[in-house]
């Protein structure tokens, strides 16, 4: 891969936060493509959940997706967390070359969600097999955090909280403090980082709110999201997989259409983040 070349990727749960994938395809990108450009740098732009293919889907390898676009490109990392959990995968979830691949994998399969196995595949990597012969992977060079608050939470309904929290689940209190458990991590790991005298991973971590509008359907905001998505990846419509057959909530009422973080708009805050982390990975390019 050219050296110049970066390939960011947002990671979150799926579908609450498709207000915050549209708002950074819409908002955030094109201000980071055109800033990378003016310093020679190509910024490519992967939806990972996106980019599966229905074969994909079909076949467990949803991860080791994850996880080789992950080490694909160890440089720039996003993730968006909410009040979801998100999905835990089980056994049949996952497929037999996915473990061969990544065996460490079987110690956290029906117990961690697919969002913090990203996670920690990002931060402190999985060791990786290549026909027999174990790989050791360097955590992400540039991680960047966005932890949605909780205030919005009042304005909805049961069928929304289905949506954008853990819903009615067995345990409702054992997922909400795995999700607590999940983000105390990345605390963690940003303090462990710190502490480093040649520290190889920053982690950016911050809070910000979202504006909710209780009328906003979420297809509508799928529909844009996909629009910009194709356009900016020189895609087809056609070439993605059928999202409404996999999401029949899509058609409720309520989603974000705004953020913003410290009374500041939240698009101004991980540009400044991104730049300055740009800074750091190419020096001579910011001289």
């Amino acid at each position: 891969m050219c050296k110049n070349h970066i390939t960011i990727m947002i990671i979150s749960t799926i579908p609450d936060m498709f207000g915050e994938h549209y708002y950074f395809i819409k908002e955030v990108f094109p201000q980071l493509k055109n800033i990378c450009n003016s310093h020679d740098i190509d910024l490519e732009y992967i939806d990972l959940f996106f980019s599966m293919s229905e074969e994909e889907f079909k076949t467990c390898r949803s991860i080791q997706k994850y996880f080789n676009s992950i080490d694909s490109d160890r440089t720039f990392y996003i993730c968006f967390r909410g009040q979801k959990l998100g999905c835990v995968p089980t056994p049949a979830d996952i497929d037999k070359m996915t473990l061969d691949e990544y065996p460490e994998l079987v110690d956290y399969i029906g117990d961690t969600s697919f969002t913090e196995l990203t996670v920690m595949h990002a931060l402190h990597p999985f060791e990786k097999y290549d026909n027999g012969n174990a790989q050791s992977l360097p955590p992400v060079r540039h991680s960047f955090f966005y932890f949605r608050n909780d205030d919005y939470l009042n304005e909805l309904s049961d069928s929304q909280k289905e949506i954008y929290t853990c819903g009615h689940c067995d345990d409702e209190f054992v997922q909400d403090l795995k999700l607590a458990m999940a983000k105390d991590l990345v605390f963690h790991d940003k303090h462990e980082f710190d502490k480093l005298k040649d520290n190889v991973s920053n982690i950016n971590i911050r809070r910000y709110d979202g504006v909710w509008d209780n009328n906003l359907a979420l297809s509508d905001v799928l529909d844009k999201y996909i629009e910009e998505y194709v356009e900016i990846n020189d895609m087809s419509i056609e070439d993605l997989p059928d999202y409404y057959d996999k999401f029949p909530i899509l058609n409720s009422k309520g989603c974000f259409n705004d953020f913003n973080s410290e009374g500041n708009p939240l698009k101004d805050i991980i540009i400044e983040d991104f730049v300055n982390e740009l800074k750091l990975e190419f020096p001579q390019k910011f001289k």
